[in-house]
C-alpha cells in the first residue's frame, strides 16, 4: 500500500509483464521438474518389478527345501482321458487335467495360504469351483510397468488339433478366466509344448527330430511335471535363469494353471503366431531344434515377438530370475549363445559374470 499526499491510499500490485514473467519462470520450473518425477515413478516401477521377482525366488527356495523339487511349470497326467466342464482332453501335446501351474503350487510359501485353500485341488484348474482362486488378482505376478492388462483375462483355444502350430479360435465355451502373470518359467532352448504327440507323454525323454543336429532335450528347471532339485541344476543356480518377464503388451500369462486345446495368441500389431498352452506359463530361448535349429534365439525383447520369449516394457531387455534367487537385467543385445548359455540347467557351458 502507498500513500500519496492528497490523502488517499492506492494499492499496488504486479503488472501484466510481471504476471507473465512469473508464470513463465514457474512454466520453466515444472518442464524440468516433470522428467525427473517420471523418472522417479520409472525407477520405483522397476524396483517393485525386481522385489516381485526375490519375492517368488524365495518361494521357489522354500518350496524346493520342503518338497525336495522346484514345482513344475504345471502338473498333468499324460494317460488321462475324458472331459471336464466343457474340456476335453488330451490335447496333442498331452495337456490333461488337473492342469495347475508353479505359481498356484507356491502360492503357500508366498504367505498366500487363504488364497491356495481356495482352490479344489481334485478338480481341474478350470472347474467352475476354483473359480475364486483361479481370478484371484495377486501384486506380486505383476509388474508394474506392464501395459496391457492387470486383471483376469479369458483363455483363447485352438481347433486346428496341431498343437505345434495351433490356430486361434477364439474364447473357450463356456469362457475359462484366469489371473493374468507378467511372470514366466524357463523351458530351456527347446520348446515342451512345440512336441510331437508321440513324445509328449515325457518330457524328461528326448526327442530325435530328423535331420536336426541335436534330439529334442527339455534342458531348462521348468517344464510340465518336472521335478528339478537344486542338485540337477550342475550348470549352478546363479549361471541358470528360472524365470522372467513377459509382459500382456505381448499375449496373456498367467500363474493359474494350463487348459488342454488353449493357446497364447499374440497381442494385435505382433507379427508372430500362437503356441499351445504349456506358453501360457513358460518360455524358452531357442534355437529349438523343431522349428529353428539354426536361426532364431530369441533373447528377451526379440523384436519378432513371440509368444513364447519373455518380454519387458522397462526397455531394451527383460529382469530374470536366476536360481539363486539374485535379479539380473539381460540385454535384448546379449550374445545369443549366451543366452542359450544361461537358459539351460545342466548344459555344462561357462559363462561370464558379464554379459
Amino acid at each position: 500500500m502507498r500513500y500519496q499526499g492528497n490523502g488517499r491510499h492506492t494499492r499496488s500490485g504486479f503488472t501484466l509483464i510481471e504476471l507473465l514473467v512469473v508464470i513463465s519462470v514457474i512454466a520453466v520450473l515444472i518442464s524440468l521438474l516433470l522428467p525427473a518425477v517420471q523418472a522417479a515413478r520409472g525407477a520405483a516401477r522397476r524396483v517393485q518389478c525386481v522385489n516381485n521377482l526375490k519375492q517368488i525366488g524365495l518361494a521357489l527356495a522354500n518350496y524346493e527345501s520342503a518338497i525336495t523339487a522346484y514345482p513344475p511349470a504345471y502338473v498333468g497326467d499324460p494317460r488321462a482321458t475324458g472331459t471336464a466342464f466343457g474340456v476335453t482332453y488330451p490335447d496333442g501335446n498331452l495337456n490333461t487335467t488337473p492342469g495347475f501351474a508353479w505359481g498356484m503350487l507356491a502360492l503357500p510359501y508366498m504367505e498366500q495360504a487363504t488364497v491356495y485353500a481356495s482352490f479344489n485341488t481334485n478338480l481341474p484348474c478350470w472347474a467352475p469351483a476354483n473359480v475364486t482362486g483361479a481370478t484371484t488378482r495377486l501384486s506380486v505376478f505383476l509388474c508394474p510397468s506392464a501395459t496391457g492388462g492387470v486383471e483376469p483375462f479369458a483363455l483363447h483355444r485352438y481347433d486346428n488339433g496341431d498343437s505345434g502350430s495351433p490356430n486361434d479360435a477364439g474364447e473357450f465355451a463356456p469362457r475359462i478366466v484366469f489371473s493374468r502373470s507378467h511372470y514366466v518359467t524357463n523351458a530351456g532352448v527347446n520348446q515342451p509344448w512345440g512336441r510331437s504327440t508321440a513324445y509328449s507323454a515325457d518330457f524328461d525323454v528326448a526327442e530325435p527330430i530328423p535331420g536336426a543336429p541335436a534330439p529334442h532335450v527339455i534342458n531348462g528347471p521348468f517344464y510340465r511335471n518336472s521335478r528339478t532339485r537344486v542338485a540337477s541344476v550342475s550348470d549352478g543356480l546363479s549361471n541358470t535363469v528360472f524365470l522372467g518377464e513377459k509382459s500382456s503388451n505381448l499375449c496373456d500369462a498367467t500363474w493359474v494353471g494350463v487348459v488342454p486345446f488353449s493357446c497364447t495368441p499374440p497381442r494385435q500389431g505382433w507379427p508372430s503366431d500362437p503356441n499351445s498352452g504349456g506358453c501360457l506359463v513358460g518360455a524358452h530361448s531357442g534355437p529349438d531344434v523343431r522349428d529353428h535349429p539354426q536361426v532364431i534365439i530369441h533373447a528377451p525383447n526379440h523384436p519378432f515377438g513371440h509368444t513364447d520369449e519373455m518380454y519387458s516394457q522397462d526397455g531394451n531387455g527383460s529382469n530374470v530370475l536366476m536360481g539363486d534367487g539374485s535379479v539380473r537385467w539381460i540385454k535384448e543385445t546379449i550374445h545369443p549363445y549366451t543366452w542359450v548359455a544361461l537358459s539351460t540347467r545342466n548344459g555344462g557351458e561357462v559363462v561370464s559374470g558379464d554379459y
